[in-house]
């Protein structure tokens, strides 16, 4: 075969190739994983000695790559990117020599010129999934607010038609109690009257914050002096469920200008939910400090932790991994609208099996305050 008919051959090679992987893109629609997974194994067969040719692709930290490629030496590399913004990278090359070829296995300009055009149209790949990504996310955001914005409207009007008749259930029935002319039995009922009410009350509450209904009230907190308070009642009712409870708490901790009931509500949900994921005892940690312009507030425990899948919803309103009859699905919603409100966020770690970790970070001074 003469030269003239082995750059023929090469130029074929090339060509389809770059056809092969038109028809991925094509096929695939926007599955970059696909996409990436094909082309390991057109790329090699476009190289002059395809049988020893392998291939590896870093595309937005994956790794992809063919089987035999960590016995390559010295592989051409070519950067996967779009003006500044850099991918990742690919690299080709040919295992140890084998006896039926040359001792050197040196790339072709024709052959380094279809990687560059590769990797340009991997990068465009790329791009255009992380765009697409990115619709999606934003999408997603998007329905998400809908749907908080919907439950928002439809939780202010519940909680204000069960407020009155609730208040005058509650009313009666603490009326009926002071009376003193109960037998033991009516008077136990009355009781439980009384407890639902609150614990109902408690619920509206909940959903008045969430629907942005009760106004704060802001004032100079100290978060160590409600960390404190809160777990003086909470330590006691939990010691018989072997639950070791442990403050950290930072002395030098400054003031944050906040609603000191809100806070409060913060982090007894936060405690409260901690405690329900420890129900063979464990421990919860409770740490303060000042992280620059911040205080942050952290509750760890040691329970039965998260997967990934229940992590993304735990801030929906109404989610809840409880029984039915222990839980609202309204606590961590109301938790993130008040720290959210307060200009802070919250950071959450959890491995499923050994616990979780909530972190409440509040700035020190907000804006317009």
């Amino acid at each position: 075969m003469n030269t003239t008919d082995i750059k023929l051959k090469e130029r074929v090679k090339e060509l389809k190739c770059l056809y092969d992987l038109s028809k991925i893109a094509w096929e695939a629609d926007n599955d970059l994983n696909a996409i990436l997974t094909k082309t390991l194994a057109i790329l090699p067969q476009a190289m002059q000695y395809p049988d020893v040719a392998e291939v590896c692709i870093v595309a937005n930290k994956v790794n992809y790559a063919t089987k035999g490629f960590s016995k390559c030496r010295r592989p051409m590399t070519t950067t996967l990117g779009m003006g500044k913004k850099k991918y990742g990278t690919i690299q080709i090359g040919y295992r140890a020599p084998l006896k039926s070829h040359p001792a050197k296995y040196a790339f072709l300009a024709e052959e380094k010129n279809l990687v560059r055009i590769v990797a340009r149209e991997l990068s465009l790949f790329i791009k255009r999934a992380s765009i697409e990504e990115e619709k999606q996310k934003l999408e997603m955001q998007l329905q998400h607010s809908e749907r908080l914005a919907f439950v928002g409207e439809l939780s202010a009007g519940i909680a204000h038609e069960l407020n009155e008749p609730l208040g005058r259930i509650l009313g009666f029935a603490q009326l009926i109690k002071k009376t003193g002319a109960l037998d033991e039995q009516n008077e136990s009922d009355i009781e439980r009257i009384i407890k639902a009410s609150l614990y109902t009350r408690e619920i509206i509450k909940k959903l008045m914050i969430f629907s942005r209904q009760m106004p704060r009230q802001i004032n100079s907190v100290n978060l160590n002096t409600i960390v404190s308070n809160i777990l003086y009642f909470i330590d006691i009712r939990f010691q018989s469920r072997g639950i070791k409870i442990v403050e950290k708490l930072d002395p030098h901790l400054p003031l944050i200008q906040a609603d000191e009931v809100q806070m409060s509500q913060v982090l007894v949900n936060l405690i409260t939910n901690a405690i329900h994921a420890m129900t063979r005892g464990g421990q919860l940690t409770v740490t303060t400090e000042r992280k620059t312009n911040q205080v942050s507030l952290t509750v760890k425990d040691t329970g039965t932790g998260m997967s990934p899948e229940v992590r993304k919803k735990i801030f929906e309103p109404f989610y809840s991994t409880k029984p039915v009859g222990q839980g609202t699905g309204l606590g961590l919603s109301v938790v993130l609208g008040i720290v959210e409100d307060h200009k802070g966020k919250i950071l959450v770690s959890s491995t499923a099996g050994k616990g979780s970790k909530f972190q409440v970070l509040l700035p020190l001074k907000q804006n317009g305050k």
